[in-house]
């Protein structure tokens, strides 16, 4: 079905006649008679009929006749979506891990705010295999997701943003990383999300000749903190993690890597103005936090 079909379905409620409609669209008379014939019989309907020397809606006609504008308006506002010159509107759908959220994607949507008023993001916090889940299952258009250097995935993107992994401890503990590491008393909190967070401490420890005893594991950064704030056990975390008072983050000079961000779209979206501007609003949010 042809498009201008219903654009001159349109132009005739609003203008009455058939030759102020082919003043407005550049037909002559008879192509918009064509044009509305063609759309009856694609409909397999009758949507005008003559009364008098004027055309009249018919019942029909008069039902399609919302559904044709609601038609029209989509296409339009798709084509202004892909016109580079044209506003931005629409929802974006993203996914990701806590920290990426709040340190990259929540700047990232303030940012934007101003320049790109109809445009929204709506997110949901996800461990990254369940972020890449719905990405795959296209319930996301968007996923933030991150690996460990020590404890690579297979993630189909280079990282955007990378912090190194560093040790996390009471800070009234006055030791040395390496006695933290190395006393056979240290117990380790890892994620309860994240499998590859107990990789990660068993290959840190190897270097230092070291069997992890892990006694906790928490899906929350913040639940982690409490942990090490009670004298219950140490962890790694990166960076850029929650602060606290009674913590103290202790560079390991690169013994236990970085964690590393991506952000995925499904193969071929990634050219979509809308994602394509969240995305690099999201890596311009993150270079100005490093």
């Amino acid at each position: 079905m042809d498009l201008q079909w219903m654009r001159v379905l349109v132009e005739l409620a609003d203008r009455d006649t058939l030759r102020a409609v082919a003043d407005v669209t550049g037909y002559s008379p008879s192509a918009v008679s064509q044009h509305l014939a063609a759309l009856q019989k694609a409909l397999d309907t009758v949507l005008v009929e003559p009364v008098g020397r004027k055309l009249a809606f018919t019942p029909a006609g008069k039902a399609f006749l919302p559904h044709a504008r609601a038609i029209l308006a989509r296409y339009d506002t798709a084509r202004g979506e892909l016109s580079p010159e044209g506003q931005l509107l629409g929802d974006v759908r993203l996914a990701g891990y806590a920290t990426g959220l709040a340190h990259h994607v929540i700047p990232a949507i303030s940012a934007m705010r101003g320049r790109h008023p109809h445009l929204t993001v709506t997110m949901e916090e996800r461990e990254p295999p369940e972020a890449q889940a719905l990405l795959d299952r296209d319930e996301v258009d968007i996923a933030l997701v991150y690996d460990l250097s020590l404890a690579p995935r297979s993630i189909p993107a280079t990282a955007y943003h990378e912090v190194p992994m560093e040790l996390v401890v009471q800070a009234a503990d006055g030791r040395a990383p390496e006695e933290i590491i190395t006393d056979p008393t240290t117990t380790w909190i890892t994620n309860s999300r994240a499998h590859d967070d107990d990789e990660l401490i068993q290959r840190m420890t190897a270097q230092f000749g070291v069997v992890p005893r892990i006694a906790h594991r928490a899906d929350s950064l913040d639940l982690g903190i409490r942990l090490i704030v009670a004298g219950l056990g140490a962890a790694l975390m990166a960076g850029d993690g929650p602060r606290h008072p009674d913590v103290r983050y202790s560079s390991l000079h690169g013994a236990a890597g970085t964690r590393r961000s991506y952000v995925l779209t499904r193969p071929g979206r990634e050219q979509w103005r809308a994602n394509a501007t969240v995305i690099s609003a999201i890596t311009a949010a993150a270079a100005s936090s490093a």
